[in-house]
Order: structure tokens, then C-alpha cells, then sequence
């Protein structure tokens, strides 16, 4: 097998760096499609990463400011599992994911000569296209929906949504910098295929995460709009969004949860017991009792389930993690934790936010506030995609231009 791998590597001029950012293209167009796809491309980039010597170029990021919050994700899910409840069940499985951040260091490693980032930033839209076309033909009955949703290729719609809004922010850098109504027809029909696709999905997440980040959206594609004519658009966007039935569904679920923990007795209502009428709550309240309990070190990695299980009645379900980022840091690793997540993402909002009006800058800033929000009711540094997405949008921090000079300056140097 390895010398069919040198053999196909000598017939394509391909050498060991081409293979990795293929690898990562493959994982970039596959990522709105499954879970497992993108990852096996991604694994099969940082196999070749590790086993070509790429991996020494790890040494050039050490005086850079974004890849120290990367190894504390890295170190922190293995030294909770120290003292974690579960060492063996959630404990191994968490730790487990650190994996992904390999991912993160081997995109990292990429020099970018021959090769551009933006063929990476458009292999995501053109596999979000295809997905989008399925799920429109399942909400038309053409094709059968996955497991009832209207997801595509895809299962669940949690981390779609996020792939959908920050393709449509994407979208509107693009459009920004194009002449001629030709083109811009064309990523205007695009942004209006990935928006459709966002309104019949059932996340309510998505919905909100869009029109929060709708100003930012309208504020890219025209720079000079005055504010009330934003607040104007805001206001059309989410009107044109509650034609859609799926939308009108998911709102109506959810004021009617939300009487249900108006009018509870005060001892069950807003996460007091579990209650299927928006059990987040539930979980919110047990991870902030957990912090409390011990707000330095949290219960370690994984423990969350069973500390929450063990304080609460018996019959409740096992909850995996709290269903929000900060939440799932503060009950885990305590103090330390909420410090490490806020470091990781403050480096990620400063970088995007200096260099906003590049390509990579834009993606950096959108998905860092895209996944910020939708952190706050997901487990977005848990779940497999969103994951995904997070440790390769922070591997392309290091194209920055500050960056990018440090590493040339250590090659120089070397």
C-alpha cells in the first residue's frame, strides 16, 4: 500500500503537502453531508501530516497567539479525566474528541504557494448547495426526509443551521466585491437556496443565530446603510422567515413552553425538575449547581452526566452535557475551564475582527460569532460537525498575515 501511495504520488506531482489540502478540501465539501466523510478525510490529512515530517512545522507556531488555546483544548479534556466520575463512560469519549484539533495543526501546517484557501472556502458552499437541493427536494415530496427532517444528505439539524447562516455571511463577502448583475444573481440565488433550506430545518437555534448576525450580513453587503434602515431589514427578514411553516411550528412550540414555566408552581418551573417543555433549563440550572459545588477544577471531564444524575430525581434521563459551551466548561473544568473557552474565541473575535475585510479574516470573524451563539444552547465544541468546523476555521488562522510572517521568519531562520 505504501508504495502505491509513493507510486500515485509520483504519477500526480502531488507531494506530501498537496495531499494534506486535498484531504482538507475533501473534508471542507463533505463536512454538510455526514458526519463521517469529512472526518476520514480529515484523518487521512493529519495521517499524512504526522508521517510526512509536516508535523515539525509545529515548532512555528509556538510564538503565535492562536495556538495556545489550542493546546489548552487539547490538554484540559485529559487532565479532567483524572478526576472525573465517569473516567470510562462520557470521561473517555470527551477526551476522546480531542483528535480533532490534529485536524486544526495539519491545515495549520500548510504553506498555501500553489494553492489558494478560498478553494477550500468554496468546496464548503458547493457541498452546501448540494445538500441544500436534497433537503428542498424532500420538503416537496420528491425524495423521502431523513428520520422526518428535511435535512438532505444529512441527519439532525443542529449543526446544518450553522453551516447554512455562516455560508450566507460567506456569501455576502463575496457579493460585496463583484461588479455586474450577472454574478451577483448567481451568489444572490445561492444565499436564497441556503436560506430556504434554514427555514424548513427545525432549528430554532439557526433562526435565532441568523437574525442576530442578519445586521452583520446586511452591514457586509452595504457598508454605508444607515442603522434604522438595518433595524428595517431585521424586521422583513424575520417576517419573510415566519411564512414558512416549519418556522411557524418551532415558534409556536416555543411559546407555549415558555407559558408552561410561566404558569408551573416556582419549585418545577425554569429547570427546578425535568420537563420535556424545554428541558434545557433543567440542564442550564444542574451545570451552574455543579460550578458552584466546585467552581475551580469543575467535576472533570464527562462527569457532568453522572453528578447531574446523582443529584436529581431518579427517574430523569441521562443528559450528556448542558447544551451550552460556557456551561459545559464551568461544570467541567470549573474556573479554568470558562478562562480557556473565552481565550480560544476572544483570540479567534480579535484575529477575524483586524483582518474582517479578508476572505479568511470574514470566515474567521462569522463562524467564530456563529458558533458563539449557537453555543449558547448547543454543545457546539462537543458535537462532531460544529467541532469539525471550529478546530479547521482556527487551523486557517495561521494565513493571517501576522501569522503567516512569523512562520516564514522560523523557516528562514531553520
Amino acid at each position: 500500500m505504501i508504495a502505491a501511495a509513493k507510486g500515485l504520488v509520483e504519477k500526480t506531482g502531488l507531494n506530501s503537502e498537496g495531499l494534506v489540502f486535498w484531504c482538507f478540501a475533501g473534508a471542507f465539501l463533505t463536512m454538510p453531508i455526514g458526519t463521517s466523510p469529512p472526518i476520514i478525510f480529515g484523518a487521512l490529512g493529519a495521517f499524512i501530516w504526522l508521517f510526512s515530517g509536516m508535523a515539525f512545522h509545529i515548532k512555528s507556531f509556538f510564538k503565535q497567539s492562536w495556538f495556545w488555546p489550542v493546546i489548552a483544548f487539547i490538554v484540559l479534556p485529559w487532565v479532567g479525566l483524572i478526576y472525573t466520575p465517569d473516567p470510562w463512560g462520557f470521561g473517555i469519549d470527551y477526551a476522546g474528541k480531542t483528535y480533532y484539533w490534529l485536524f486544526c495543526l495539519a491545515l495549520a501546517s500548510l504553506s498555501f504557494k500553489s494553492v489558494q484557501p478560498r478553494w477550500l472556502i468554496n468546496a464548503f458552499l458547493l457541498g452546501l448547495a448540494l445538500n441544500a437541493c436534497v433537503g428542498i427536494l424532500q420538503f416537496v415530496g420528491v425524495v423521502a426526509p431523513k428520520q422526518g427532517w428535511f435535512s438532505g444528505l444529512t441527519r439532525g439539524y443542529n449543526t446544518l443551521t450553522v453551516y447554512l447562516v455562516l455560508a450566507i455571511l460567506i456569501c455576502a463577502f463575496y457579493m460585496r466585491d463583484l461588479e455586474g448583475w450577472k454574478k451577483k444573481s448567481g451568489l444572490i440565488g445561492l444565499m436564497m437556496l441556503y436560506f430556504f433550506h434554514l427555514i424548513i430545518l427545525e432549528g430554532r437555534t439557526g433562526y435565532l443565530t441568523f437574525i442576530l448576525l442578519f445586521p452583520l450580513l446586511i452591514k457586509t453587503l452595504f457598508r454605508k446603510l444607515v442603522f434604522w434602515k438595518i433595524g428595517l431589514a431585521c424586521l422583513l427578514i424575520i417576517g419573510g422567515m415566519y411564512f414558512s411553516p416549519v418556522v411557524q411550528k418551532r415558534v409556536n412550540l416555543t411559546v407555549k413552553q415558555i407559558k408552561y414555566h410561566m404558569t408551573a408552581e416556582s419549585d418545577k418551573a425554569w429547570g427546578g425538575e425535568y420537563t420535556v417543555h424545554q428541558d434545557r433549563f433543567y440542564m442550564w440550572v444542574g451545570a451552574i449547581e455543579i460550578f458552584l459545588e466546585k467552581p475551580l477544577i469543575g467535576t472533570g471531564t464527562g462527569g457532568y452526566p453522572s453528578t447531574l444524575k446523582a443529584t436529581r430525581a431518579p427517574d430523569d434521563p441521562v443528559i450528556a452535557h448542558p447544551h451550552n459551551n460556557i456551561l459545559y466548561m464551568a461544570a467541567s473544568y470549573g474556573v479554568i475551564g470558562i478562562l480557556a473557552f473565552f481565550w480560544l474565541f476572544g483570540e479567534m473575535l480579535k484575529n477575524g475582527w483586524k483582518e474582517r475585510h479578508t476572505l479568511v479574516g470574514h470566515l474567521v470573524l462569522c463562524a467564530t460569532l456563529t458558533l458563539f451563539i449557537n453555543g449558547l444552547f448547543n454543545a457546539s465544541i462537543l458535537d462532531a460537525g460544529t467541532l469539525l468546523l471550529l478546530a479547521l476555521v482556527v487551523g486557517l488562522e495561521r494565513l493571517m498575515p501576522k501569522f503567516g510572517e512569523q512562520s516564514r521568519v522560523h523557516h528562514t531562520a531553520a
